[in-house]
């Protein structure tokens, strides 16, 4: 009589490989996301009102000529730490083995942690040549922390 294998009780973690190209597919993704809707909603004129045309001209001018500065710096900002640092550490860590769900909470957590990490580190290099006003180094790391998370989601 034959058995069939009993299933695993520690499912195996995805590969360094597989890690690191559903990293960039994410980093891509997570990159284009906020690019387009953070430069619409950080643009005041952007939603005015239909009924002054020179005004919605002038936001969507300026909407299409910020949009691929808005994009470079998106992509400088999640492709190298999605690709190169996320998948490793996650490998590392074995943040990539266990059920959807309990995986899903660890790469998000782990996420927003790399994403901190490299946002405080970023202050810590520029702080001692352009010094940001107070408050704004915070809302940047809790700004760093989810965009992490966005990434993590995705």
């Amino acid at each position: 009589m034959a058995t069939s294998p009993a299933p695993n009780a520690h499912p195996q973690g995805h590969s360094l490989l597989r890690l690191t190209l559903m990293g960039l597919l994410a980093a891509i993704i997570s990159a284009l996301i906020p690019a387009t809707t953070m430069l619409a909603l950080s643009d005041y004129q952007f939603y005015a009102s239909p009924h002054v045309g020179e005004v919605t001209g002038t936001a969507l001018q300026n909407y299409a000529e910020d949009l691929p500065s808005a994009l470079v710096a998106a992509f400088l900002w999640y492709i190298p730490i999605g690709t190169f640092v996320f998948p490793p550490v996650a490998k590392l860590v074995g943040a990539n083995t266990g059920s959807s769900l309990a995986r899903l909470i660890k790469f998000i957590v782990l996420a927003a942690v790399i994403w901190l990490v490299v946002g405080e580190t970023i202050y810590v290099v520029l702080s001692p040549l352009a010094p940001a006003p107070p408050g704004v180094q915070q809302n940047d790391l809790i700004t760093a922390a989810l965009s992490g998370v966005l990434f993590a989601v995705i």
